[in-house]
């Protein structure tokens, strides 16, 4: 059985190599009484002669220095990882005779160390340097263009070598491999003189090519988890735009549905007649001018207006504002007003529950804005403490405070200029600060934290609450010329209880975003669900939407079924529970009836949860763990309601 690398396995003979040269040379040789080895050894050879190699070459191909310093350039990041472990391998080699050389994946030198006797002797003997290529078409069979050809690590000693020039060399070489793709990316090679023939010298080299590929491995993971980022931030930027990543070998990291990265090739490449895309953004490594990737802002091929199937024969004509989607009349025609405004330069307002999109609209207003190419930053003033208000929206200097950044920070307003500052949950926001962002907003001038200098920024305001702040003004905890400043534009966006005809298309939105995120196949859903669904009011509108349809596909794989769904959804179609009729007639089980009187303001789906509940787990701290709530709120529910839980436990 032929062996899998005849260079290694067999062992080196100067005179049998001598030997079957001669015989290759008059051509009289008959594979068949060959043995792998030499079998081997003449089909590179043929190849090197067929390649057209002058087998009386004595100096390597040194490449311009233009090309050269291109070729430097493109392996930087090889260069990087690689020569710290070669110097420190070099270290441990003081005093053997012989040097390590790292080539890219055409077999150009790149870095040389070692003796420095067997290095000058390399140099102007045989022409091995940095800059020289020593491919197997340029300079035949050598251990560096040897083990690029066959991808494996090699030992080519002495007269193995096509060319007469390199016959007193002994060189052992493993290729460096990409730790995703395997592609050759370069060779790390041990040479030293024929004489010193070193058989383990080819152990050396595959040990320092494992290394450097795990190296390249762990630098390329931490790569990849910054463009994800930078892939995720310009996602929301540009919702309505297709992003393609890709890392800085050029490979794609990640691109939205909808966008071919192939079809980029062509503009990658340079080609002169591909559409160019709308933003072309190099990402670096943080803190560094270090580029690890670039992005690419592209036009997505897919329509404004589809249509969604509700379950039935009846579709949903559904409109999409950037990420934003309905099928709701009354939100279309909120959203052309929407679209009326975003050319200004005015500040808006949007007013609604959690969770309907308020950010998603303000993202979808800022990237079809003329501020577009500028930043978009969000802050949620709910999050913020109160002692801490003046210094994230203004900034401060270095030495401001203990604790404080010794070099200073930039605020929210400098961070925005330039863009659009989103103030999400402004009702929450401190009379103190309201009074301080009225003048930024009036003059478009602050000062940091421990500073008397006047900054000036340049940023449109959109503001949300889930408050009536007219309700807040009358309170006195909302200032009424703050209001009337953020509200030029004003836009309340109904929840989803109010526009059922979205509920259906929200799931199906959120299944595709899902999908892609966890690399899932699209779940099926029952009829049973989709009605479950369909009828539950979402208190938590979108937002509970994407929680639920996330657990329930993680949970349900293939199919969604009734029992991947929580407590709250599973029970919300009960039998309603009327005043005088007991818990047994409500549920239709048992015996000791028990009469609950509900009062018409209290939900009537959270009593069927609790009661359902009880009866299923009959142990408070497993009813307590399934509802998600704490037992101090669960008793204060069943006192509301009027329900005892010793009732049932």
């Amino acid at each position: 059985m032929a062996l899998v690398n005849p260079y290694i396995a067999y062992p080196k003979d100067r005179r049998k190599i001598h030997k079957l040269r001669d015989i290759f040379e008059v051509g009289r040789f008959s594979n068949d009484q060959l043995d792998p080895y030499e079998r081997t050894l003449i089909g590179d050879w043929m190849r090197c002669r067929n390649l057209g190699v002058n087998p009386d070459m004595h100096e390597g191909i040194l490449l311009p220095e233009d090309e050269y310093k291109n070729a430097l350039a493109t392996s930087s990041f090889i260069v990087e990882k690689s020569e710290p472990i070669i110097k420190k391998v070099s270290n441990l080699l003081t005093g053997v005779p012989g040097i390590l050389i790292l080539t890219d994946n055409k077999g150009t030198i790149l870095y040389i160390i070692g003796d420095p006797s067997v290095r000058l002797r390399a140099a102007e003997e045989s022409g091995l340097v940095e800059g020289a290529r020593w491919s197997e078409s340029l300079a035949g069979t050598n251990g560096i263009g040897t083990a690029i050809s066959k991808k494996e690590a090699v030992h080519v000693y002495a007269n193995e070598h096509f060319c007469e020039g390199w016959h007193q060399w002994s060189c052992a070489a493993t290729p460096i491999l990409d730790p995703f793709t395997e592609e050759i990316l370069g060779v790390i090679d041990f040479t030293t003189f024929d004489k010193d023939y070193r058989e383990d010298a080819v152990g050396l080299t595959y040990s320092l090519s494992g290394h450097i590929k795990a190296e390249l491995r762990l630098q390329l993971e931490l790569e990849r988890m910054q463009l994800i980022h930078g892939y995720s931030d310009y996602s929301s930027r540009y919702p309505s735009d297709g992003i393609v990543v890709l890392d800085r070998m050029g490979r794609v990291v990640r691109s939205s549905p909808g966008v071919n990265p192939g079809e980029w090739d062509l503009f990658l490449r340079g080609g002169p007649d591909k559409e160019q895309p709308k933003k072309v953004q190099q990402i670096y490594l943080p803190g560094t001018e270090r580029e690890i990737g670039s992005l690419l802002v592209v036009q997505r091929k897919s329509s404004a207006v589809f249509s969604v199937p509700t379950g039935t024969t009846r579709f949903l004509c559904v409109a999409t504002f950037g990420e934003f989607v309905t099928a709701s009349d009354n939100l279309k025609l909120i959203m052309e007003r929407v679209n009326k405004v975003i050319p200004s330069d005015i500040n808006v307002l949007l007013i609604g529950e959690t969770g309907t999109g308020k950010e998603i609209i303000a993202n979808y207003i800022h990237t079809h804005s003329k501020r577009h190419a500028g930043p978009f930053v969000a802050v949620n003033c709910g999050a913020i403490s109160k002692e801490l208000f003046e210094s994230k929206f203004f900034g401060y200097e270095r030495g401001a405070f203990t604790g404080a950044d010794p070099r200073g920070r930039k605020g929210v307003f400098e961070s925005a200029n330039g863009g659009t500052l989103f103030l999400d949950e402004v009702g929450e926001m401190p009379l103190d600060i309201q009074a301080a962002l009225l003048r930024v907003l009036e003059t478009g001038r602050f000062s940091r934290v421990g500073s008397d200098k006047e900054i000036s920024t340049d940023c449109r305001i959109i503001a949300a609450t889930n408050r009536s702040l007219s309700d807040e003004i009358e309170r006195g905890t909302f200032r009424a010329d703050l209001y009337y400043r953020l509200g030029v534009a004003k836009f309340d966006i109904p929840p989803l209880r109010e526009r059922p005809e979205d509920i259906p298309v929200l799931i199906q939105h959120t299944m595709v975003s899902l999908c892609r995120k966890h690399d899932m196949t699209p779940a099926t859903i029952t009829p049973e669900v989709m009605e479950l669904l369909t009828g539950y009011n979402w208190p938590g509108n979108g937002r509970e939407v994407r929680n639920v349809i996330e657990s329930a596909m993680i949970c349900g794989g293939d199919a969604v079924t009734v029992q991947d769904l929580p407590m709250n959804i599973k029970y919300s179609q009960k039998a309603p529970v009327q005043p005088g009729e007991s818990r047994t007639a409500a549920l239709d089980a048992g015996s000791n009836p028990v009469d609950y009187r509900i009062d018409s303001n209290i939900s009537q789906r959270e009593v069927n949860l609790i009661i359902a509940t009880l009866e299923k787990y009959k142990d408070i701290a497993l009813i307590c763990e399934a509802l998600g709530v704490s037992r101090a709120t669960f008793y204060r529910k069943c006192k509301a309601h009027g329900i005892t839980p010793s009732d049932f436990t």
